[in-house]
């Protein structure tokens, strides 16, 4: 059973999220292997920073609070939360030391959190609101002091391997630097997003020593400290695992693109829209595209766009932050920061520049450039 603010169990519990739900997003990690002055979570993922599509999922839950944690480069990050998500806390880890240093550093603030803390990496953009809930559901049905999402993968390099009884319970969490030879066989692993209750998470956290090769303070040792004094953990193993899909590197980063591309494709083209080769192009979440509008192979649609319906946009075109009005035919041309009428036949080779502003039934041809804050009226062929 799914549930938006409030979920319950017959007599079991009754739970109101913007009461008992607390979220901690961590961000401080240096991403060292991204290779870059940025710090990795402002990347962009079609026009928006990663951690903008973790903050917006956690945002449509409605929690008690959010918070974020930074450390690495963190000015930016900050200023970017506090420009965007004005409504999420932001803690400072000043030393990069783990993930369980990381979360720590609320513990100042835990007497305001909810019942339930949720943990999760600012680099999983593609985690879904209906998924973190069944993370929810599932630690509160079990009557579990720690819930885990996890899932199988091809290549589990890199991951956290999650090690079972035989009787199919979790035991512990290896990260793969620490695993052994059998250990790294395993191909259920751990997705870094946790529901704990929040009491037991502040009463063990600080508990968690060093004993592994990174030398760090492990969020995931905490699994094991839980299990050993009898307590309940269960695991909510997904089938879909891109979904828990996080970004360390160019190619993982390239790889969550080119996934969140195709499903924002594939929803244009549920709702109506024809697009030729959806593989060869670029369109962003901010784009609104109506019905029965046809886009060409090799385009690029970027920012605050709004195509109106029987509208074609043709291959090689480049449209970005502007209107197109309904009816109108554009080919091969570069649309900056402009508002195109209805009816227009644009191209090809035309470059519209910021500001224009192109009224209806227009023919615009061949190497025409529209300078800044022109304006063409109907009468113009």
């Amino acid at each position: 059973m799914l549930f938006n603010k409030i979920f319950s169990y017959g007599n079991l519990l009754k739970m109101n999220l913007s009461e008992d739900l607390s979220v901690i997003v961590l961000a401080a990690g240096k991403g060292r292997r991204m290779k870059s002055e940025i710090p990795k979570v402002l990347h962009k993922l079609l026009g928006r920073p990663i951690v903008y599509y973790v903050l917006s999922t956690i945002k449509k839950l409605s929690p008690k609070n959010i918070f974020i944690v930074t450390g690495y480069k963190r000015e930016p990050i900050i200023d970017y939360t506090k420009s965007n998500f004005p409504e999420a806390g932001i803690l400072v880890q000043e030393n990069q030391l783990g993930t369980a240093h990381a979360v720590y550093t609320a513990k100042d603030k835990k007497n305001s959190l909810g019942r339930y803390t949720l943990v999760l990496s600012a680099d999983t953009p593609l985690i879904s609101t209906i998924v973190i809930k069944k993370l929810l559901e599932n630690t509160v049905r079990t009557k579990s002091k720690a819930g885990i999402i996890t899932t199988s993968v091809p290549d589990p390099k890199g991951y956290g391997r999650i090690i079972k009884d035989k009787k199919g319970s979790i035991t512990k969490i290896v990260e793969d630097a620490d695993a052994n030879f059998e250990e790294r066989k395993i191909t259920e692993v751990n997705s870094s997003i946790y529901c704990f209750e929040t009491e037991i998470l502040f009463e063990n956290i600080d508990k968690i020593g060093t004993v592994n090769n990174q030398k760090e303070h492990y969020l995931t040792d905490i699994i094991e400290m839980l299990v050993r004094d009898g307590k309940k953990v269960s695991c909510l193993k997904i089938s879909d695992y891109e979904e828990v899909m996080g970004i360390n590197n160019r190619q993982q980063l390239s790889s969550v693109e080119s996934i969140m591309q195709g499903r924002i494709n594939e929803n244009f083209m549920k709702n109506g829209v024809t697009i030729r080769n959806p593989q060869s192009c670029y369109i962003e979440s901010s784009a609104i595209i109506e019905r029965d509008v046809i886009i060409e192979p090799c385009c690029f649609i970027k920012g605050q766009t709004t195509i109106r319906k029987n509208s074609v946009i043709g291959p090689f075109c480049q449209i970005i932050n502007s209107k197109v009005g309904e009816g109108t035919r554009i080919n091969s041309s570069i649309i900056i920061d402009s508002d195109i009428g209805k009816n227009n036949n644009i191209g090809p080779y035309s470059y519209v520049k910021s500001n224009a502003v192109v009224r209806d039934n227009i023919k615009i041809g061949k190497g025409a450039v529209i300078e800044e804050d022109s304006l063409i009226s109907e009468d113009i062929h």
